[in-house]
């Protein structure tokens, strides 16, 4: 698809100057990618699709007010629709375009795109009419078209209820997902509360595969098995440990935040007893702590049914500079450790 063209003496592609090319298609997380049962949801989508992909301002507006046509079928109730929420469309380009319109159009702006946008597209035997060799109905229509964009997208949302990837981000449920069917509504609106839950309450909590996105499994972190749980302000703290009950992990579930959060200083305790497996843990850590750092999403899986229980966005870390070739020194000087405590034990 051709996004847009330059100036200048001859066109070139937007984004093709650079040989390495603009994304890595095959890391994309489509653990949350929404199904779409109905057919007015998935043609509503296809519609949105198409619009973006044309390159005439015209059958783009209309693919777009086709949307809105789908997601609210009665024309009065789509035009009032469109006057009432013209302020809550998202976008720096159709905030900036809405901005410049009402500078040039007084009055309601949903009647605006309605008459002088859809109907003057698709019809000719009353003004107001777009003609397709005059270059200022195309500025026009090119101008308003992230505001009607906006609008489809807005109005998927409401009626269709199919969320948009940011919406999803800033609601950030997938955080937490997997843990409210393992604690129960009523123990969680307790906690929320701040009542402390009964002395004899049970939870069967799953085993644990703790994993960063991207990276290989980490020996210690697998089949962990829950150790404990407390309660406070509105979070519960949880504990587990690894297989060989060396390594512990503390994370803390903030249902009042919707946040699985995870402390890099506090949230993995390792005990080395002098061991070849303490070693082994220290080399699996140090990767994994290396990883983290390097933008690491955390994943939590239950290790009985592979399920993806809860997972965190990209770790940002902040006023540190990450090294990698110390990082991987560091990984590598445990083989050495290894084969020291290795051959100790075999001399034992």
């Amino acid at each position: 698809m051709v996004a847009h063209m330059s100036g200048g003496n001859l066109p070139r592609m937007m984004g093709l100057t650079n040989k390495s090319g603009i994304a890595i298609r095959d890391t994309f997380d489509l653990s949350d990618l929404q199904q779409i049962p109905d057919d007015r949801g998935r043609l509503a989508l296809a519609l949105m699709r198409e619009g973006r992909g044309l390159n005439h301002p015209a059958y783009a507006f209309l693919s777009f007010f086709r949307v809105l046509e789908i997601a609210i079928s009665n024309n009065q109730a789509r035009r009032q629709w469109a006057t009432d929420n013209i302020d809550n469309i998202d976008g720096h380009q159709a905030k900036e375009a809405l901005g410049k319109l009402r500078e040039s159009v007084p009055g309601d702006i949903g009647t605006h795109l309605y008459e002088s946008g859809r109907c003057a597209i698709a019809h000719a035997k009353a003004a107001p009419v777009i003609n397709p060799d005059d270059p200022r109905d195309a500025r026009r229509l090119q101008s308003e078209l992230p505001i009607i964009q906006a609008l489809a997208v807005l109005a998927i949302e409401q009626h269709l209820g199919i969320q948009t990837s940011h919406t999803m981000w800033n609601e950030h449920i997938y955080e937490l997902r997997g843990w409210k069917p393992v604690f129960g509504d009523a123990l969680i609106a307790g906690v929320l509360a701040g009542d402390p839950p009964p002395e004899d309450q049970q939870v069967d909590a799953p085993l644990l595969n703790v994993r960063l996105r991207r990276s290989a499994p980490f020996t210690p972190l697998e089949g962990m098995h829950p150790l404990q749980a407390g309660f406070q302000h509105g979070k519960i703290e949880v504990v587990y440990q690894s297989e060989d009950g060396l390594v512990d992990l503390v994370f803390w579930l903030n249902f009042a935040e919707e946040r699985l959060q995870f402390d890099i200083e506090h949230s993995i305790v390792a005990r080395d007893d002098g061991s070849v497996a303490a070693a082994r843990n220290g080399k699996e850590l140090d990767r994994f702590f290396r990883d983290y750092f390097l933008n690491g999403e955390i994943q939590m899986w239950n290790a009985e049914n592979s399920s993806l229980v809860s997972r965190c966005d990209a770790f940002i870390p902040m006023n540190c500079f990450v090294d990698v070739d110390v990082c991987n020194v560091a990984i590598a000087k445990w083989d050495e450790v290894i084969a020291e405590r290795e051959e100790a034990a075999a001399q034992q």
